[in-house]
């Protein structure tokens, strides 16, 4: 089987004739659809079906189609990285949480392209728990995640090396007012309305007991919304519509432009680590550069 063959059959869709599909390709007609025919043969069945006017897949093509240009994508991104190892050397791979990506990867790759731009990196960024599975079965070098604070992760693991890269707060905000002022007023009788985490996520588990328990002492808590979607949080907050506990990083610039008010003061927050590990007897150069790099100066969390 050749690539060309697939990569004819999709231009064949997209073109919607096998005349056009074949000017596509910068090939003659009858060569285009002998290549069509190589490739139905490979796969043992018919893609197109022949005694319709108009070009038309089969129902077994039009399944798979999806599947053949995601194969394609695959292949050409393999090929890609393996060009560049064999010319640069192996890449790290870090992985990181959703908000951490938003937050404070930017400024952390900013950083390492500055002070290590040999080092080869790539990110893949992931819900928290698939970040932590895929760097306990070895598929990430790095591992950039926040964790409660005095709680480390791999404590039992004594050959798994950590940098911690600061703390943050996990803040109460709302929305402001024209005036500057938070929509809701805290010493009202009505119930609060609150943008909440789903209890079994990362962010839900940091908001639970004691510090829950604690607040609806003082509250009426109405949940206007639970998700484990920290950016949907943010943006249901800007909106008004209820009082959400983000990241510190996440929310940093909103509250310099007064768009979200902070209500620590009155009602705390769980703080929160960032720290980043490292897997033990990782021989890639570019980890060693960047691990060497976290060391130096890295950007406040």
């Amino acid at each position: 089987m050749k690539i060309e063959w697939i990569e004819d059959f999709l231009a064949l869709i997209e073109a919607g004739t096998f005349s056009q599909g074949a000017e596509r390709r910068h090939v003659t007609q009858p060569a285009f659809s002998r290549r069509i025919r190589q490739l139905e043969e490979w796969l043992g069945v018919e893609l197109i079906d022949r005694h319709s006017p108009r070009l038309t897949l089969l129902p077994h093509a039009q399944a798979y189609e999806a599947s053949l240009r995601d194969w394609l994508a695959h292949l050409y991104a393999l090929r890609g990285r393996i060009r560049a190892d064999a010319a640069h050397g192996p890449r790290g791979i870090l992985t990181t949480q959703h908000t951490l990506t938003v937050s404070y990867l930017p400024r952390l790759l900013l950083y390492f392209r500055r002070h290590a731009p040999q080092a080869r990196l790539q990110v893949k960024s992931s819900d928290r728990n698939e970040c932590i599975r895929d760097f306990q079965r070895g598929a990430a070098d790095l591992l950039l995640c926040s964790e409660p604070d005095g709680a480390p992760l791999f404590v039992e693991r004594t050959n798994v090396q950590r940098v911690q890269l600061g703390t943050e707060q996990l803040v109460p905000v709302c929305a402001a007012d024209l005036f500057g002022q938070p929509v809701f007023d805290l010493d009202s009788k009505a119930p609060l309305p609150v943008i909440g985490y789903e209890p079994n996520s990362f962010l839900g588990g940091m908001l639970s007991s004691p510090y829950w328990l604690d607040l609806q002492r003082h509250y009426d808590i109405e949940l206007v919304c639970e998700t484990s979607f920290t950016i949907g949080i943010r943006e249901l907050t800007l909106s008004g519509l209820g009082i959400g506990w983000l990241p510190h990083g996440l929310i940093e610039s909103h509250l310099l432009t007064g768009k979200l008010v902070s209500l620590a003061e009155r009602l705390g927050g769980p703080m929160l680590m960032v720290a980043c590990y490292r897997q033990p007897d990782v021989g890639a150069a570019s980890v060693d550069t960047l691990w060497e790099s976290l060391h130096d100066r890295p950007p406040k969390v």
